[in-house]
């Protein structure tokens, strides 16, 4: 072809093949010489899906126009409908099993529905009972537990339903090629997904038979293609009955028992369950020692002791930006409630210990060997310490609760700001020297990842967080 091709359709007897072009037009060929049919250009923008009508009667033609047009087959393909209601490109698109009605898929979430073949807008009311032929379309109360949390409508570029198997074929921008039971009304369904693309799905469709499913790939230029094994049932999750010969191509289950997300979401789906709150602190030890003891007489302290001497691990399943060179070359970290001072020359290690529970932020001074360090707690204590001498400067309580999840201080140095896991996830300015607070505000209803001073002005700062980024500006105390 002289025009590259960007959707492919046959007729249901195989007799023609349908090819949509990136400049607009499509053209449809004989398939038994591949000789032309017809040339025609309606459009000046891609022709991104195109099918024919069951009956193969009539061909729609949908193009980033954002318009659909419908074709007359027996008429030489003379245009005799379309649909003009969308915002947006069209995506993808569905005949009903009668070539009466025709669905819609778009770039802007749209789902629409129209009577064949003049392209009449059919209210969503009106759809009950229409079967459809095939089912390509993303968008959907059939689709609707295909989208994992916090996709945007272009992560899934591709479906196709198995009705005899009642199975739905899904192909995204992950990666990633997943099986779902189809109907898939229930958000945050279970899956079963095979690896194998190295970058986004750009289509997936089942073979004639049913007994395979062919993938293609974008950036990887691959086409894959996937034998569908019988399946069984255990606690309602899709589990192929391995035949012999036949591997299990690199599956897996959904990543959570809570929500089905993609591997790269998981992190912080896992981190939004975490509980961080203790059924007793360090600080209720003292009474409940005295409770469980009461007169009974204790036996003396042995004379041996323990010194911490070498901590293995890291804490970096729920912190971030909690690791930095100081300026002596050396590395300081944090795990459990211990702040770490690593010296790789001479693999030793030193030590501040005096947090009572997890440490879950860590910063440094900009200009001194200071460090800044918040930890989980009822009242939750951020450790001003020095890095040399492993002395506590300063002790900041009384304005968070649960835990401090990030640090950050100023540029001069002068100023710290917290911020909480509380509710509100409330952000603290204080005046560390003197542990004073100097401002306080809500920062987010959902977590908050970092916050950064400005390198220039002392009084602005930004927040980056769960699907939201805010700045902010000190005016005052509050």
């Amino acid at each position: 072809m002289e025009e590259a091709v960007r959707s492919v359709s046959f007729n249901n007897d195989g007799s023609q093949l349908a090819l949509g072009m990136k400049d607009g037009s499509f053209t449809v060929l004989r398939v038994r010489d591949m000789t032309e049919v017809v040339h025609i250009k309606d459009r000046k923008e891609v022709i991104h899906e195109l099918k024919f009508s069951p009956d193969g009667s009539y061909l729609a033609v949908g193009s980033n126009d954002g318009l659909v047009d419908i074709y007359a087959v027996g008429q030489r393909y003379k245009k005799v409908g379309e649909c003009n209601k969308s915002s947006c490109f069209i995506t993808h698109l569905d005949w009903s099993v009668d070539s009466r009605f025709l669905q819609t898929n778009d770039g802007a979430g749209e789902r629409l529905f129209y009577r064949m073949p003049a392209g009449k807008f059919l209210p969503k009311e009106e759809t009950k009972g229409i079967h459809w032929m095939t089912w390509t379309c993303v968008l959907g109360q059939e689709v609707n537990g295909i989208w994992p949390k916090y996709s945007t409508v272009n992560d899934i570029n591709s479906v196709d339903a198995n009705y005899s198997s009642a199975v739905l074929v899904t192909g995204d921008d992950f990666g990633l090629v997943k099986l779902f039971r189809f109907p898939c009304l229930k958000k945050a369904a279970k899956f079963k997904k095979y690896i194998g693309h190295s970058a986004h799905v750009t289509n997936v469709r089942w073979s004639h038979d049913l007994q395979w499913v062919v993938s293609t790939g974008g950036a990887d230029h691959s086409v894959f293609q996937w034998r569908f094994l019988p399946e069984g049932v255990m606690n309602g999750v899709l589990e192929p009955l391995l035949q012999e010969g036949y591997a299990d191509s690199n599956s897996g289950e959904s990543d959570s028992d809570l929500s089905d997300v993609p591997e790269l979401d998981s992190d912080i789906e896992q981190e939004a369950q975490m509980n961080y709150e203790r059924q007793v602190y360090k600080e209720d030890l003292p009474q409940l020692r005295k409770k469980l003891v009461g007169s009974l007489k204790r036996q003396k302290a042995p004379d041996e002791g323990l010194r911490l001497q070498f901590v293995h691990g890291y804490r970096g399943c729920d912190c971030r930006n909690n690791l930095f060179y100081t300026q002596a070359g050396e590395v300081v970290y944090h795990v459990a409630a211990v702040a770490v001072v690593y010296n790789r020359q001479q693999h030793t290690q030193r030590f501040y210990l005096g947090h009572d529970d997890d440490i879950l932020s860590l910063t440094v001074h900009p200009l001194k060997d200071y460090v800044a360090t918040g930890q989980v707690g009822r009242d939750p204590a951020v450790h001003v310490w020095d890095l040399q001498t492993l002395k506590c400067l300063s002790l900041l309580k009384g304005q968070h609760q649960r835990g401090v999840c990030a640090l950050e201080f100023t540029a001069d140095g002068k100023s710290l700001v917290s911020v909480g896991i509380d509710e509100g996830h409330n952000i603290v300015i204080w005046d560390w020297r003197k542990g004073e607070k100097l401002a306080k505000a809500r920062g987010h209803k959902d977590k908050i990842f970092v916050v950064k001073g400005n390198p220039f002005r002392m009084d602005k700062l930004v927040t980056v967080g769960l699907k939201h980024v805010k700045f902010w500006q000190h005016t005052g105390t509050v």
